[in-house]
């Protein structure tokens, strides 16, 4: 029985990353189709780069997912500090109301934001993508933060004020550096949904804010090319990166300690 579950998490294993790794693999194939691997080569890195309607894309989906993030995370701190920290009447429905985006089809949130914009004569554009996104993100920060925020001591914040500190020290020297962590979970969780979004992009994006999923899906129409394994390959690197340095980050606060 244990070999077997073994083997059976080996193969998940195998499964979750092989993708990834064929990837990386072939994105120095110096074959220009993807089912022939005849040598190693950055020449397609080289042509990445020189892809300006590909670099925009990217350009576009790193803004639109660095606002979307910050909004949803601000709105989500503000909205979670309320409903956790004070008596709300109709607490339940307003929790409910925000989390509502999390269960309703992407594409039906889609199309409901796209009348909402024809009806308001909004042209489709950046500020409509950010609308869109924020929808999606929203209840996502909004969960990891009120998971956070119940979890805190509430005698933390009476110690503060019965030692003199005023809300905002309250909050900047005691409430925030227990949150932070979270904070930057939900802005990571955030970014990333709103960057690999496609559904709610084809609906809000306009004439020159094209992102780099809908980038990469009408690409995908004419075939697949070692540009796109290139680009998947530097997006894994960077997803890497971001985890090693906030994995090193809170490994440092762990074996610091509590400060005195």
């Amino acid at each position: 029985m244990d070999r077997l579950t073994s083997w059976i998490a080996r193969l998940v294993f195998v499964f979750l990353y092989l993708p990834i790794a064929a990837l990386i693999v072939y994105s120095f194939n110096s074959s220009e189709v993807s089912y022939r691997f005849d040598g190693f080569t950055f020449r397609w890195y080289a042509e990445l780069f020189r892809d300006q309607l590909l670099l925009d894309s990217l350009r576009t989906s790193a803004l639109v997912g660095l606002i979307a993030a910050l909004a949803a995370t601000g709105i989500g701190f503000l909205t979670s500090f309320a409903l956790v920290r004070f008596r709300v009447k109709g607490r339940a429905f307003f929790v409910g109301a925000i989390l509502i985006p999390l269960i309703v089809p992407e594409i039906v949130l889609g199309v409901a934001m796209l009348t909402v914009f024809s009806t308001a004569s909004i042209p489709t554009g950046l500020l409509t993508l950010v609308l869109g996104h924020i929808v999606i993100t929203l209840p996502l920060a909004t969960l990891v933060m009120m998971g956070a925020m119940s979890s805190l001591d509430p005698s933390l914040s009476e110690a503060a004020t019965d030692l003199g500190a005023s809300p905002w020290v309250t909050f900047r020297r005691v409430l925030f550096p227990l949150l932070r962590p979270s904070i930057l979970a939900a802005f990571l969780l955030s970014f990333t949904t709103s960057f690999s979004n496609i559904v709610i992009s084809t609906f809000t994006a306009g004439v020159g804010t094209t992102t780099l999923p809908l980038r990469i899906y009408s690409t995908l129409r004419t075939g697949l090319t070692p540009e796109l394994n290139a680009l998947g390959t530097l997006l894994v690197v960077a997803t890497l990166g971001i985890i090693l340095l906030v994995g090193v980050s809170q490994m440092r606060r762990i074996l610091a300690g509590p400060r005195p």
